[in-house]
């Protein structure tokens, strides 16, 4: 399976968040590469920016393509995917134009399931609706139960 997670899963890995444990440990059991797309790139580099020193690790981590690297996304077909789930879902989901496109950037990029650790995500109903398998900590302040259920189902993680 691959899985898809929101900029949230490397958010809290760069922030040194008190609940990154987890997510070093699932990163460190064996070899995957975290893949992002370039509007994640963005994201998550204007968050970390706010933070002393953080911004030039993911970026050095980024440049070594150990744990993570760039993940290409064919963003027309991507974008034909979020008109698409836009007429059928608009109505009762409420996405925002930035969710449609993370959603439908999943779908494209081959992914299968999806991860978030926001606690409001309005990504996962529509990831669900697009057809990705949602996996979501009961409490998103305690990602440890997530990247259990994640550890030995594939080694690629993919941030859209």
């Amino acid at each position: 399976m691959r899985f898809v997670a929101d900029s949230s899963l490397l958010v809290r890995l760069y922030s040194y968040h008190s609940k990154t444990e987890s997510i070093e440990r699932f990163l460190a059991a064996g070899p995957k590469v975290v893949s992002l797309s370039d509007p994640a790139r963005g994201e998550l580099l204007n968050v970390l920016l706010r933070q002393q020193d953080r911004a030039d690790q993911f970026l050095a981590d980024l440049e070594k393509g150990f744990c993570l690297r760039l993940q290409p996304v064919y963003w027309p077909r991507a974008f034909q995917q979020a008109e698409s789930l836009a007429r059928r879902f608009s109505p009762t989901l409420r996405p925002g134009g930035h969710d449609l496109v993370i959603g439908c950037g999943a779908v494209t990029v081959g992914g299968t399931g999806f991860v978030s650790f926001d606690r409001n995500s309005r990504q996962r109903p529509l990831a669900a609706a697009a057809g990705l398998r949602g996996l979501a900590p009961a409490d998103a302040s305690a990602p440890s139960m997530q990247m259990q259920r994640l550890e030995g189902s594939g080694t690629v993680v993919t941030i859209s």
